[in-house]
């Protein structure tokens, strides 16, 4: 069941890869929502992007400071891509069942943005040999130890049940965690040493619980080279 009727006209503007936007899509494919999935192309190799370089110039970006990605619901547009997450998790059932398991919910989401964050700021400012070492140091070692803190934060929240981080249902939280350990990073085997051992089950759960409501639309989702 959703919140928004279902004659609304929606619309999701980015770039033709999953990049930020991929968990909005993940949940807008899991709650069985038609919607357009409007992506800009862009080369994988030299990042062109004309026709999005042409929509800036034009003023169809200015709500979202001439950036992508934007929601049009009905028309009115939505900008920031955590915004846009949390707009469709809110209106479609993926931001739990109370205030406190909302805020739960965003707090796991803040979590991946903080490795996310650090994946950046180590390859930050390096290049060849040290930025291969960097991605290296950071996949093999420090993303296990961020796993272990993830693993023990999950397991100090007492309402969870069947395998999900945040209560009795699928979430934004479980969705996020898949998005960060099995879909951003290229190196899946360093991704799932790491869940591997993270030191409880409560992580891998969640992950294995978004891989299987996310299937469908792994599977037929277009293949991007990003």
């Amino acid at each position: 069941t959703t919140n928004m009727a279902s004659t609304d006209t929606i619309k999701l503007i980015y770039f033709n890869g999953r990049g930020v936007i991929e968990p909005t899509r993940m949940m807008l494919a899991i709650a069985g929502v038609q919607y357009e999935d409007f992506r800009y192309p862009i080369d994988p190799v030299t990042f062109a992007r004309p026709e999005f370089d042409d929509a800036k110039a034009t003023g169809k970006l200015s709500l979202n400071m001439d950036r992508l990605p934007l929601l049009e619901v009905n028309g009115a547009q939505i900008g920031q891509s955590k915004t846009i997450d949390r707009f469709v998790a809110k209106k479609f059932g993926f931001m739990g069942s109370s205030d406190v398991e909302a805020a739960q919910i965003d707090m796991i989401c803040e979590h991946c943005v903080d490795v996310k964050k650090g994946y950046g700021d180590a390859r930050s400012g390096k290049k060849d040999d040290e930025l291969a070492a960097a991605k290296t140091e950071f996949l093999t070692v420090k993303l296990k130890d961020l796993a272990i803190k993830i693993e023990k934060c999950l397991a100090l929240i007492d309402n969870s049940a069947d395998g999900f981080a945040i209560g009795s249902k699928i979430s934004l939280a479980d969705i996020r965690l898949y998005d960060l350990f099995a879909d951003f990073f290229d190196d899946k085997d360093a991704c799932n040493a790491a869940v591997a051992g993270s030191g409880g089950p409560r992580l891998g759960s969640s992950i294995e619980a978004a891989r299987t409501a996310t299937a469908a639309w792994i599977e037929s989702r277009p293949k991007t080279a990003i």
